[in-house]
């Protein structure tokens, strides 16, 4: 199968789910990434393990990768960034790969870049420089600053896309952001990893397509009550994680207040093994929300088309 550079051309606004769900392993979905493909640009929101399998499973012209947006540093949003610049690099991307993120990013890329050092050096040996040139595989980080926490930054602007970074609330992990991605009056928003806030509801306000993390507090504390007495390492990292995430039906509720059109689920977390636990999951959130809801899945694709 040919690569599907024809995206970066027909005029519309493309997402890929390539990874839709979170840090448990399972054989449905891998960890967080959302690809955006429009006029010219692609890029990427976070890379999680698992990354760079399903963008290449799904043919998506890595050689033309331009940008690199993550939301925060934990594992399972980031684990992938290096197999994603050396395999687009070797794929012929031909330009170095910009990595947007807060404050921190810069240690995160340096630490890949390091990590990675002699596997390029190999390439560029057994290749050559016009087959892999060297200044290609470099990634450059850029830090963002958003200098008021309720309003949101640009920090991408280039071709019509307009890509606004926010601050979301997943303390201890600080700062994280959310990202708002506009093009041509259509409005695509990431929420990160994040409870919901008022500043949340503002930054979503009115979006086509809201890409809204969610994890079942139901389905994690049946998981608690299974394994508190043979594992209570387990079980309490299973009750921390509910005090920064926001559950489907919270989710709803920022759907409704932000009046968004279409609500997808990602960073789905337990693993949803079958219909009925995803029933249980998705429980209560048409009672709040009346708009479109779909549970995402790995290889998902959505397309809009400017008016």
């Amino acid at each position: 199968m040919l690569s599907q550079e024809k995206l970066l051309r027909d005029g519309k606004l493309h997402i890929f789910l390539l990874g839709s769900g979170g840090p448990f392993n399972n054989e449905k979905r891998v960890s967080s990434s959302i690809a955006v493909i429009v006029d010219g640009e692609f890029l990427l929101f976070d890379v999680g393990p698992g990354t760079y399998r399903n963008a290449d499973l799904l043919r998506l012209p890595v050689m033309q990768l331009s940008g690199i947006f993550l939301t925060h540093f934990h594992s399972d949003h980031i684990g992938d960034l290096g197999e994603v610049n050396i395999m687009s690099w070797a794929s012929g991307r031909s330009k170095a790969l910009k990595v947007y993120g807060p404050r921190g990013v810069d240690k995160v890329v340096n630490g890949f870049k390091m990590a990675y050092e002699y596997d390029m050096g190999y390439r560029i040996a057994h290749h050559g420089v016009e087959i892999v040139p060297p200044e290609a595989g470099v990634l450059i980080s850029k830090s963002i600053t958003i200098k008021d926490s309720n309003e949101r930054e640009l920090c991408y602007d280039k071709n019509g896309v307009k890509i606004y970074a926010f601050e979301v609330d997943h303390s201890p992990v600080n700062p994280a952001v959310g990202y708002r991605i506009e093009y041509k009056g259509l409005v695509v928003v990431i929420t990160g990893d994040t409870i919901k806030t008022e500043n949340l509801v503002k930054q979503c306000k009115n979006a086509d397509i809201l890409f809204s993390e969610a994890i079942s507090f139901d389905l994690l504390n049946n998981m608690i009550n299974l394994v508190k007495n043979l594992n209570p390492r387990v079980a309490k990292i299973l009750t921390d994680i509910q005090n920064y995430h926001m559950d489907p039906v919270s989710a709803a509720k920022l759907a409704k207040e932000a009046q968004v059109k279409k609500l997808v689920f990602v960073h789905i977390t337990p693993p949803l093994l079958n219909k009925n636990v995803e029933n249980i999951y998705l429980e209560g959130v048409t009672d709040v929300f009346d708009g479109e809801v779909i549970l995402g899945e790995d290889r998902m694709k959505f397309s809009l088309e400017p008016s």
